[in-house]
């Protein structure tokens, strides 16, 4: 691999237009068109983690945001991206574990825990998560209990303001990414990963990422 420099913590980065420009380069191989999910993340994520090479150059991105549910403070996880061609290299793995030592850091300081929610329509980023962060729901079989779905409907009437709680599962948001679909080369790579990853959380309950469809998850920065 490259030679990469440490993970940079980046607040405030909607005025940066030369970071801006990169995250849509980056990302340009993923979708098949980017602009108006980019747009979107940036309009609702204040932060982002890069990790750039020693020539400066972008080679992966975390965003998030410390926003308020329902009076309460939380961590929404925003959209993550790795250039193509270092995907599976665990670039985005450190940035996330970059986070969640940031996060407890803070929670030490201030004596309590924050929720963490964020969605997603990959089987990779819903194994990582409910392997590295705690008490996630749904779990790996796509089970939650009743204070999780109590979470979550409360974000979704919040934060996806018309969207109808799906009645086979109510972590799932039906058709809730629009103008998001990913490269013929992405869906090729996620389908080999859910392969070998062994998972059929998403063939049961028919999430399908071509229908804008993405898994609501939530869980806390672990101990």
């Amino acid at each position: 691999m490259e030679q990469i420099s440490t993970i940079q913590l980046r607040t405030n980065f909607k005025s940066d237009t030369g970071l801006v420009s990169r995250i849509l380069e980056l990302t340009n191989a993923t979708y098949i068109t980017n602009t108006q999910l980019i747009e979107r993340e940036i309009e609702h994520n204040q932060d982002i983690y890069i990790i750039n090479n020693d020539q400066d150059e972008l080679l992966a991105f975390f965003m998030i945001n410390f926003e308020k549910v329902n009076g309460e403070d939380t961590y929404y996880l925003g959209l993550s991206g790795c250039r193509d061609d270092l995907k599976g290299k665990g670039l985005g793995k450190s940035l996330y574990l970059k986070f969640m030592e940031d996060c407890r850091e803070r929670e030490k300081q201030e004596n309590r825990k924050f929720l963490l929610w964020w969605t997603t329509a990959t089987p990779i980023v819903y194994y990582w998560f409910n392997k590295y962060v705690s008490a996630v729901q749904p779990d790996m079989n796509g089970n939650y209990d009743e204070q999780g779905e109590k979470i979550v409907r409360g974000i979704i009437a919040e934060k996806f303001n018309g969207i109808p709680v799906d009645k086979q599962h109510p972590f799932i948001l039906r058709s809730v990414a629009e103008n998001t679909l990913y490269s013929l080369s992405e869906q090729q790579r996620l389908i080999q990963a859910t392969e070998n990853l062994g998972m059929d959380v998403f063939q049961r309950f028919n999430l399908r990422e071509e229908n804008a469809d993405r898994f609501l998850m939530i869980g806390y920065a672990p101990d």
